[in-house]
């Protein structure tokens, strides 16, 4: 499986979908870590949301701040969830079967806060 992780910073730190300067792929086949520029800093979040499903990305590991709610939106149905509370990549990998084994198709704390009918621009 191909999966969705967003870091940055010397101590690889995961960080916010739109702030990260890391989209990484952690591929479980090939047991390696791609590592691509983010490009939301830059172009806005659509671009690294569209960049992970092209990269293959089936799942999103995600922290409590990683996604917004218009971003959450984006990636329902696409991609599952795997909630952690662990802060860097090497915890995330160290404890990945059990991250793997809390996935799920919904967050239940961004249900409730996705916009309505609002216009989009």
């Amino acid at each position: 499986m191909r999966i969705a992780i967003f870091y940055g910073g010397q101590d690889f730190v995961l960080q916010p979908l739109a702030k990260a300067e890391v989209l990484g792929i952690i591929d479980e086949e090939q047991k390696v870590v791609e590592q691509y520029e983010n490009p939301a800093p830059e172009t806005g979040s659509e671009a690294a949301i569209e960049g992970l499903v092209e990269l293959g990305a089936k799942a999103i590991i995600v922290k409590g701040d990683t996604l917004t709610a218009e971003e959450y939106a984006a990636l329902k149905g696409r991609v599952s969830f795997m909630p952690t509370q662990l802060n860097g990549l090497y915890d995330v990998l160290e404890h990945l079967e059990e991250i793997k084994s809390g996935a799920r198709d919904r967050l239940e704390e961004l249900e409730g806060s996705q916009p309505q009918g609002q216009p989009q621009g």
